[in-house]
């Protein structure tokens, strides 16, 4: 755990180069290098949408929630540096290329919910990139209103009762990006959650299509158990802490029952507003190679 802490006391400097103070009691060493060719090399998908085999889909409003429209606003500093953490993603250039992603927060508030529907966006929009994107926040489930979506039933009811996951899946505006809602909330989310079912789901949304990722929006870490065991069934989590506002503490906290080995990198959300009139500037700090 030290290396993510030796990297949060040693930003000031980085952060001063862009023009923004160092969050209160958080600093860290150094932003990942990503070059410009490495973006160019994930090219953006233009074609129309082409529907996932064997999962139903329906037509959602297209009433997007205004925090997704500034990300995939392409000239934004907002969507730039989700294309960056796109890019840092899909160039891994040590192990596998992980095809599931847990993102979550250590306490509520910290924007957990807007960096994965606007990852899983970016994501989608390459060339041959499909995504899954889960709502398993079933405490406070927000993703189906992020997309306009009216969403009634989603993973709560297949836990419980569903034969087939199909009929909940939900096609969204962004071609090649398919919800999973998370349905009503339950009094069990924990339980749920942590059942042989979902760890079945999981492993059977992962190895369905080759050239699909699965994003999943995870409860706040603060809360524990269901967010604990769910990070045991994904490939690598990115946990999102909100700029001068996450407790260190609870940053620590969040990273021992996550395990650090599974940590794919902290994203910084909510920053101080840059020069040009922008809301919300985004680096991501990825753990430095042992």
């Amino acid at each position: 755990m030290g290396k993510f802490f030796e990297a949060l006391r040693k930003s000031e400097s980085t952060l001063r180069q862009a023009g923004l103070p160092p969050p209160a009691g958080q600093q860290a060493d150094k932003v990942m290098d990503i070059q410009p060719k490495a973006i160019d090399a994930l090219r953006l998908d233009t074609q129309p949408v082409r529907p996932l085999q064997g999962e139903a889909a329906s037509s959602p409003d297209l009433n997007l929630d205004p925090r997704f429209q500034l990300f995939i606003e392409p000239r934004s500093v907002a969507g730039e540096c989700f294309r960056m953490l796109r890019a840092k993603i899909l160039a891994k250039k040590t192990g596998p290329l992980p095809r599931s992603i847990m993102v979550t927060s250590p306490q509520p508030m910290d924007g957990k919910t807007t960096v994965a529907a606007n990852l899983a966006a970016s994501i989608a929009r390459g060339i041959n990139e499909h995504v899954l994107l889960v709502d398993c926040d079933l405490r406070r489930p927000a993703m189906a209103t992020m997309f306009g979506i009216n969403a009634d039933q989603g993973i709560r009811e297949y836990l419980e009762h569903g034969d087939t996951i199909e009929p909940y899946l939900m096609k969204t505006p962004i071609p090649k990006l398919t919800l999973l809602p998370s349905g009503k909330p339950p009094v069990n989310p924990s339980e749920l959650l942590s059942s042989d079912k979902m760890k079945t789901l999981v492993r059977e949304l992962k190895m369905r299509y080759e050239d699909r990722f699965v994003v999943f929006d995870a409860t706040p870490a603060q809360f524990g158990a269901e967010t604990t065991f769910l990070a045991s069934m994904v490939d690598a989590v990115l946990l999102v802490v909100r700029y001068g506002k996450t407790p260190r503490d609870l940053i620590a906290e969040a990273i021992e029952n996550i395990g650090p080995e599974k940590i794919l990198g902290i994203v910084f959300n909510a920053t101080q507003r840059p020069p040009k009139g922008y809301q919300y500037y985004y680096r991501y700090y990825r753990k430095q190679p042992d």
